[in-house]
């Protein structure tokens, strides 16, 4: 199965105002700038350390390719972690091969895709999903202390999830309510005169697809979803009441989708493309990749 994650980037000065992508700065073009920080994360892999304590490191399998006319920037980038024990096995003869300690990086390699548009406050970010492997937070993090080691320290990059619209449009006119959640982000009690923070409160409602108010249900949610406004603090809800965030499942095909009322950054924009690409020895050609990809961004832009 081959997913592909968009994500939209945009570089921020210290007052966080979008920059022209091709022009910050008054004169550096990003997807020059860009180009430079794959080269040197090429040259000098990072390294760092997750939450769970592995080691990981970040770099690119080869050099990058920057196409000007399509201001795209291709290539794949290497990821590894330690903390696994393993063995590499002959696929015919199951003889052998290596033994892999916790102490060996596991390495995988996954494409991506760069797009810098002209006059625009926004790129975007096309990466191939590979579990265990993220990219959001090592890229945004290399990126910017790349452009510290330039001595650029007044802009920040900052990439946010970027689902396409026809993507997210099927899902809410088509897809069947599994569930929704009402979230409290802090439920305080007064015990002995003292206020205790008892964190987040969630209620879970899972629905039966048979059940006559389901559609009902969904009716309300997709309302609130294309209605709601940044500026809202509350969502009200029928008559249970206001609440600060209001997620739901939908199921459309074979696959599920978390929507978020409020925080609608946090849709996950993984797409399937496996039907979409052309395979070579088992894997997707890399020209297909970009093909479906500068697609997807034509439905995300």
């Amino acid at each position: 199965m081959i997913n592909l994650i968009i994500y939209r980037f945009s570089l921020l000065n210290k007052a966080k105002a979008q920059q022209v992508l091709n022009f910050y700065n008054e004169e550096d073009d990003l997807l020059d700038t860009m180009n430079d920080f794959c080269s040197h994360i090429h040259k000098n892999i990072r390294g760092y350390s997750d939450s769970l304590g592995k080691s990981r490191t970040f770099t690119l399998t080869d050099v990058q390719k920057k196409d000007m006319d399509k201001r795209i920037i291709t290539g794949y980038f290497d990821s590894a972690y330690t903390g696994e024990n393993g063995k590499i096995k002959d696929g015919k003869t199951n003889v052998l091969k290596f033994d892999i300690s916790k102490n060996d990086l596991f390495s995988k390699d996954f494409f991506f895709l760069i797009h810098v548009p002209k006059n625009s406050k926004f790129g975007f970010l096309i990466v191939q999903k590979k579990e265990n492997h993220g990219v959001k937070m090592v890229f945004e993090n290399a990126f910017n202390n790349f452009m510290r080691l330039k001595g650029v320290s007044n802009y920040f990059l900052q990439l946010r999830q970027a689902p396409p619209r026809y993507f997210i449009k099927n899902f809410l006119e088509f897809g069947k309510l599994k569930e929704f959640r009402l979230i409290e982000s802090s439920l305080k009690s007064s015990v002995d005169l003292i206020n205790i923070d008892l964190g987040r409160e969630e209620r879970i409602f899972k629905l039966n697809s048979s059940l006559n108010d389901v559609q009902y249900l969904k009716d309300v949610l997709v309302k609130l979803f294309n209605s709601f406004s940044p500026t809202d603090e509350k969502i009200p809800f029928l008559n249970k009441g206001e609440f600060d965030e209001i997620a739901f499942v939908l199921g459309y095909g074979d696959a599920s989708k978390t929507f978020y009322i409020k925080n609608q950054e946090k849709i996950r924009s993984n797409i399937d493309v496996t039907n979409l690409v052309e395979f070579e020895d088992g894997e997707a050609t890399t020209d297909s990749l970009i093909k479906i990809s500068l697609e997807l961004i034509n439905f995300a832009a």
